[in-house]
């Protein structure tokens, strides 16, 4: 498999190089991004726990978990 672009929603698109999946992907869930990079699952517990240290969020494949911002880097 080679490179190819992927919608996530309406106006989200993602690239993915090499990447096998055994789905589609979707925009069915969300993460929450924090100060240090790292993605947490969006959830009010974690808005809640994280609140300090959140800086943004991202939708995501509610399938296998992958954001959309993580593919930004090549897009």
């Amino acid at each position: 498999m080679g490179c190819k672009l992927i919608t996530l929603g309406k106006d989200t698109t993602a690239f993915i190089c090499g990447g096998k999946s055994d789905h589609e992907c979707d925009d069915k869930a969300s993460v929450i991004l924090l100060a240090d990079g790292s993605e947490i699952e969006d959830t009010p517990e974690n808005e809640e726990r994280y609140r300090g240290e959140i800086r943004g969020g991202s939708v995501a494949c509610s399938i296998c978990g992958r954001s959309a911002i993580s593919d930004a880097p090549y897009l």
